[in-house]
């Protein structure tokens, strides 16, 4: 089952959220953003993670990646409606999903 949270139209993002190994997180936006950062805070593990509202799963060929040497990404997401970050590890990395 994913764990899910939502960011009001008001909030900027969640911060210092740990993902559970091989369970896909999903973070929803209330607005559209023109940029998301995903900044990692430990370095433990890479992240995989989607902006198109598809699953995301570790090594999928579909997701991004955020390796562990590496401590944020900034994308521009296209979904319309309201913009879904949906995230995964193998491992169990502290995480923070923003505007940008």
């Amino acid at each position: 089952m994913a764990d899910e949270h939502t960011v009001s139209a008001d909030e900027w993002g969640i911060h210092a959220l740990t993902l559970t190994a091989a369970e896909e997180t999903i973070v929803r936006f209330a607005a559209d953003c023109d940029q998301i950062e995903i900044l990692s805070h430990d370095g433990t593990a890479p992240i995989y993670f989607t902006v198109d509202g598809s699953p995301a799963a570790v090594e999928g060929p579909t997701c991004r990646v955020i390796p562990a040497s590496i401590s944020s990404a900034t994308v521009h997401p296209p979904t319309p409606g309201g913009t879904v970050v949906r995230l995964i590890s193998a491992g169990t990395p502290t995480v923070s999903v923003s505007r940008a």
